[in-house]
This record gives C-alpha cells, structure tokens and sequence, in this order.
C-alpha cells in the first residue's frame, strides 16, 4: 500500500486513463500477493511496476487492433460491414468448435498478438508445443470453416 500513489502516478503517465490506471494499480496489487512468497519485499516496487507496464501495453496493443478494425470498416460500404458482420458470427461459430486450448492460443497469436515465447510463459507449455497446437488450430479451423459451406 505504501507504494500505491506512486504505481498510479506511473500508470496515469503511460496510460492518460485514470480508469486504466487504476486498474492496473490494483492488478500489480494482485500479482504481488499471489507471489509474495516469491519477491523480496525491497524489490517489490518494481515488480509491480514491471506488472503494470506489461498490462498496460497489452491492453495498448488491444486499442491499436480495434481501432485499427474499425478505421478499416468506416471505409465500406453497409453491405460489406453486413457482410463482415456475417462472417464475424460465422467465425465465432467455427471457434467455439476448436478444443477451448487450441482457441485460446489461436485468439492470443492471430488476435492479441502474443509471440511464441510469451504464449509458452501464460500456458506454461513450450514453444514447440505452442507452435503444433497453433498449427493444428488452424488446420482445424479451415477444416470447419470449409465444411460449413
């Protein structure tokens, strides 16, 4: 708690949310107390500042995609963004068919953006497993996504 308004002054900086910010704040929060165990307590401002930082360019990488998407679809015409929206319910459809490991690495490298190396550290799998589950995600998927039509 001691650190608390610094975290947040560092997270309004980077962020110029104060939602966000405090959000994170109280992720890094968090994150520390299920790892207590396991950070020296001198250390701990900047674990949590590490926490944070991570948090806030993943969701800063979110944004970018989102508006990147909907920037792309302002230019089309209402039919395309029907027909987009059609498509977007088909996809959907076909994810929920995908065993739920092989759609969640799939969301996180083709949609969040993850790298190999990050995906292996939050599934706690190794890159050569993350890239054959990848592989046979997609493979699966063109299997439904073609069957469907």
């Amino acid at each position: 708690m001691q650190h608390r308004d610094d975290l947040y002054r560092f997270a309004i900086r980077y962020s110029g949310d104060g939602d966000m910010a405090w959000d994170a704040v109280q992720e890094a929060m968090i994150k520390l107390w299920e790892h207590c165990e396991e950070v020296d307590r001198a250390k701990a401002k900047g674990y949590m500042i590490r926490v944070m930082y991570r948090m806030l360019v993943d969701q800063h990488r979110s944004q970018q995609r989102h508006h990147r998407i909907l920037t792309e679809l302002q230019g089309e015409s209402w039919y395309s963004q029907h027909e987009n929206f059609e498509l977007h319910d088909t996809m959907q459809q076909a994810l929920a068919q995908l065993p739920q490991q092989h759609r969640a690495i799939l969301l996180m490298k083709d949609i969040e953006g993850y790298q190999y190396k990050e995906i292996a550290q939050l599934t706690g799998l190794e890159e050569m497993q993350v890239a054959g589950i990848l592989y046979r995600a997609r493979v699966n998927l063109k299997k439904i996504l073609t069957d469907n039509n």
